[in-house]
């Protein structure tokens, strides 16, 4: 993350410099300004968006009631706390019908919100660099490695259960099918 501070100190340094000039235009002390405050506005609303949302409260080894499934947009995620850390369930489609599937918010690149990604081509897309990862056992597709928690999911009377426990990286976690076919299954 160190990056962005690196980068941002190059910025200051040309734009400083430019301003120094004998002759400048005040256009180029407003276009800091707004860019400044461009910068300043969109991590704050990032922080905002971020904040710690309510945590849902189960008892011990139980699955805990997240939302309706109707809640969770398709190709989309909810984001929710479950025992001190951010779930993000995604609703997507797959093999013919949709699925519901919980994972780790956080991005393994550079822990970026993965519920404010997408599903593209199966995978969930991390909004900030593109990373993947397939929902089902939050395994970047090959020849990549990276890997985040999953967390055990089922779907009944239109609701959607997560277990609060998180699966070792890795691990596969099979998605809830929503739907006709969801009713047909003995609930785990």
């Amino acid at each position: 993350m160190l990056v962005y501070v690196g980068y941002g100190l190059i910025l200051v340094h040309v734009a400083l410099g430019s301003l120094q000039a004998p002759e400048r235009p005040p256009v180029l002390a407003i276009l800091l300004g707004i860019g400044f405050a461009g910068i300043a506005s969109l991590h704050l609303v990032a922080g905002w968006r971020e904040r710690a949302p309510t945590p849902a409260a189960a008892a011990e080894g139980s699955a805990v009631d997240v939302c309706a499934v109707a809640d969770i947009p398709l190709d989309r995620a909810l984001i929710f706390v479950l025992s001190g850390e951010r779930v993000a369930v995604f609703r997507y489609r797959a093999d013919g019908g949709e699925r519901i599937a919980a994972v780790s918010n956080v991005c393994q690149h550079q822990n970026g919100p993965l519920g404010e990604g997408r599903v593209i081509d199966g995978c969930i897309t991390c909004p900030w660099h593109g990373y993947q990862y397939r929902p089902e056992d939050g395994c970047s597709p090959p020849p990549f490695t990276e890997t985040i928690p999953t967390f055990s999911v089922r779907v009944e009377n239109g609701r959607v259960l997560v277990d609060p426990r998180p699966n070792p990286p890795g691990t596969r976690a099979e998605p809830a099918r929503v739907g006709a076919a969801a009713a047909d299954e003995e609930p785990s």
